[in-house]
């Protein structure tokens, strides 16, 4: 394997110090990289910090478009997509490729901290809130289900997992699985308010067109978080959370084809016991936030999340697995 690489960083311009602290790490590498390229949107001013080598790109704004660029300027076979806080120990590259060679991956994602043990009631709350659980030792990371949640292996024996999805801040691919799965498709997600779930559509399309990717929990990476984005107001939280959550579901779960009428009732019924549960957090956000639209916006953004996947603007998005049949051929 041919240990080269460019660095894509996706900011904002914003993270000031912490991105400092990442220039720095990344010049400490002892494997350096190629090239270091920054993205950052048109009319945002560039960042004062440097190590005097990096390169500014301009493009358009968004989480999934920054991220999905055709990276015409990396010229490795390999990128390491990476946040603007982040703090990479001097060996965490060298670890990285040593993790994608012996387990014949072509992703590999450095996981920050110690696996996350959770006590009952921050299960119980996580579960109510977003589906999310944790299950004994399989082999796997995070496993996506069929109402579109994730469960989390909570008794890892190994560095090194497999996984169906993992976190956004960092990690190295192969640029030949990148672009076979084609993640500017996924664009629909900016036109949104509310952003989310950009990780799991990424991981998880890799996953379904049989790319592996793994997991590395014992590089010592930190996530400085220095949160340069801007989320919209608590008023409209509800409405497009639910309404992203029921298009991530239909796109990634239920509209994939091949899947049997049986398997699809099964992913029916998983969505709605998922969201009928969610009804408990439902009320306890409604006196947390104080607003008495969530009741409405809970059911409206699954609505015009359903209205969305029947629209002609979603018919002209190529399906989630659209690509699966010709990479297999």
């Amino acid at each position: 394997m041919k240990k080269e690489y460019c660095v894509a960083i996706r900011t904002l311009g914003t993270a000031r110090e912490k991105y400092q602290v990442l220039l720095d790490s990344l010049k400490a590498q002892t494997i350096q990289p190629k090239k270091i390229l920054v993205y950052i949107p048109h009319g945002y001013t560039a960042p004062k910090e440097t190590i005097g080598v990096e390169q500014i790109v301009r493009c358009e704004k968004g989480m999934v478009m920054q991220r999905s660029l055709f990276f015409d300027e990396v010229d490795t076979d390999y990128i390491l997509f990476c946040d603007d806080d982040m703090y990479l120990p001097p060996t965490m590259m060298e670890e990285l490729f040593v993790g994608l060679s012996e387990n014949q991956a072509e992703c590999v994602v450095p996981i920050c901290g110690p696996n996350h043990k959770r006590n009952l009631l921050k299960e119980i709350i996580l579960y109510l809130y977003s589906g999310s659980s944790t299950r004994r030792n399989d082999g796997w990371f995070v496993k996506i289900n069929r109402d579109a949640s994730f469960s989390v292996n909570n008794d890892i024996q190994t560095r090194y997992l497999p996984t169906q999805s993992a976190p956004f801040a960092c990690f190295l691919c192969s640029k030949s699985a990148y672009s076979s799965i084609h993640y500017d498709d996924e664009r629909w997600l900016d036109s949104f308010s509310y952003a989310s779930f950009d990780d799991q559509l990424f991981f998880y399309k890799m996953f379904l067109m049989n790319h592996r990717v793994l997991v590395d929990l014992g590089t010592g990476i930190k996530h400085l978080d220095a949160r340069g984005g801007v989320r919209v107001d608590t008023t409209q939280r509800m409405y497009f959370k639910k309404k992203l959550l029921y298009i991530l579901w239909y796109r990634t779960i239920y509209d994939i084809k091949n899947k049997s009428r049986l398997e699809k009732t099964k992913c029916q019924l998983a969505f709605f016991a998922r969201n009928t549960i969610g009804l408990i957090a439902l009320f306890v956000d409604v006196v947390k936030y104080k607003h008495l639209n969530y009741l409405i916006d809970y059911f409206r953004g699954f609505r015009d999340g359903r209205r969305y996947v029947h629209s002609e603007e979603y018919k002209k998005i190529p399906a989630f697995d659209a690509y699966i049949e010709k990479e297999e051929k």
